[in-house]
């Protein structure tokens, strides 16, 4: 599965399993709440911001959530604040 698809497959699952509007994530991701759509229809972006993304929503993945199969999962990275006092 290529990275763009691994991330709108990531997205979805996310999307399903806290309720949250595709566009609300999109905006979460992108600070455009049309990006994930345009994606979905074929529009591009860089790889380096599709691994931000998907970052991201191993960072949020809700607890108990399954993890898309396919998906390659980043490892969750630790809180700003964590970061701050270590």
């Amino acid at each position: 599965m290529r990275l763009k698809e691994q991330l709108l497959v990531g997205a979805a699952a996310y999307c399903a399993a806290t309720g949250l509007s595709e566009a609300r994530l999109s905006m979460k991701l992108f600070g455009s709440g049309k990006r994930l759509r345009q994606l979905r229809e074929g529009a591009d972006t860089a790889s380096r911001r599709v691994e931000d993304t998907l970052q991201w929503l191993s960072n949020h993945w809700p607890e108990g959530a399954v993890w898309p199969e396919g998906v390659t999962r980043p490892a969750p990275a630790p809180p700003p604040e964590a970061n701050a006092q270590a």
